[in-house]
């Protein structure tokens, strides 16, 4: 083989290339593996022989051949990222696929780097140029009216829930100053309207914390934790919470399944605040059951398959219908089901923090059969931040 024992620095690419092209099986699968060691990259611009060579070896019979020209993505240039990005996601092997994926993320997490390394007008503008410069200006474009789309909805349904927080204080409030005119007013109706004000006070106070936990960052900092720990705290403030409505969790069976050995890398107070949000939606699938005397079980299962667990909260509650499900499958901040009372970014936020670790939050569930929400994560540390 053409430059077999070269460093990919040193190599001929222009007789590699030849070799290929004339008859790929010359060279054999093992070697044409060590072409592309994992962590190199060329030192400048590559050859456009060194180019032509890794779309060769993108297109080879050998998934391990391809996976190391997947690595690759971290450093090649237009057009030919482009096409090898496309030719990768429709790869027949998992591993090469999977590879892909990581080249992607570091290439990102390098464009972040360089980014803010230079000027920039502001942190959404570098974005917008950043995926420009990677994925081109026609993705761009589609994703910035999807986001403008998404901020639409959102400043909308908070805008609705405002408003109805704010309407009744108003009224209250109006009451007391009319109550005010007495010389001797109705201490009895002063105090109702004054707690009612109180009260939904304490709701909209509510309604900030839960934006302003939609809106925090997830922490690049990740330390490993015990899957069954954080569920088994998560647990008990869900059960103190159902408490303190006047319901009562002993009702509730309670069953886990969580490998005691289970351990992955997260940022504990995002995933503790996730998992304990489910259980809490669960308890309250209850709330109205009180009079029926079946069993009522809540169960959690977590599972390996590879590099990532998946853990699913699953209910006998009331649940809820395929209309209502439809929307909450839309996890837009701040909008409510009919059924549901919060401020209705318990779910968006749960779901934003588990992508955030790279995983991914699905939920089903019937009328009267219960809720089912599945969580798959990785057990390494994930992200643009993560190293």
């Amino acid at each position: 083989m053409a430059s077999a024992n070269a460093s990919p620095g040193d190599r001929d690419w222009p007789a590699v290339l030849e070799q290929l092209e004339t008859d790929r099986e010359s060279i054999p699968w093992p070697d044409r593996e060590a072409l592309l060691p994992l962590d190199w990259r060329p030192s400048g611009p590559p050859a456009p022989e060194l180019l032509s060579v890794v779309e060769l070896l993108a297109d080879d019979p050998k998934w391990q051949v391809r996976r190391r020209a997947a690595a690759t993505l971290v450093w090649l240039p237009e057009p030919a990222f482009s096409r090898l990005t496309a030719a990768f996601s429709r790869d027949s092997h998992a591993f090469v696929r999977r590879d892909a994926d990581r080249a992607l993320d570091r290439r990102r997490r390098g464009e972040k780097k360089a980014l803010s390394r230079s000027e920039r007008p502001g942190d959404l503008a570098a974005d917008y140029t950043s995926m420009e410069r990677l994925y081109g200006s026609l993705p761009t474009r589609k994703a910035r009216r999807i986001v403008e789309k998404h901020f639409d909805l959102l400043v909308g349904g908070t805008v609705h829930n405002m408003r109805g927080l704010l309407t009744p204080i108003k009224h209250y409030a109006d009451e007391l100053k009319e109550l005010a005119k007495f010389s001797a007013p109705n201490r009895s109706l002063v105090n109702q309207h004054a707690d009612a004000i109180a009260s939904r006070l304490t709701d909209l106070e509510q309604f900030l914390d839960d934006m302003r936990a939609y809106a925090q960052p997830i922490p690049s900092q990740r330390r490993r934790e015990r899957l069954l720990d954080l569920i088994g705290e998560a647990a008990e403030a869900a059960r103190r919470h159902f408490a303190s409505t006047g319901h009562d969790p002993a009702r509730i069976k309670l069953r886990m399944q969580v490998p005691e050995s289970l351990t992955l890398e997260v940022a504990r107070h995002q995933v503790l605040s996730v998992f304990t949000n489910l259980l809490r939606n669960a308890f309250e699938a209850f709330r109205s059951l009180d009079a029926e005397t079946r069993p009522f079980w809540i169960a959690v299962l977590a599972s390996t398959d590879g590099d990532r667990v998946s853990i699913v909260i699953e209910d006998n509650g009331v649940g809820f219908g395929e209309e209502d499900l439809q929307q909450i499958r839309e996890f837009i901040p701040g909008r409510k089901t009919m059924k549901h009372d919060g401020t209705g970014f318990g779910l968006p936020t749960a779901r934003r923090y588990i992508e955030g670790h790279g995983g991914t939050l699905d939920i089903d569930s019937q009328v009267q059969a219960g809720t089912r929400v599945r969580i798959v994560l990785p057990l390494e540390a994930w992200g643009e931040e993560a190293e």
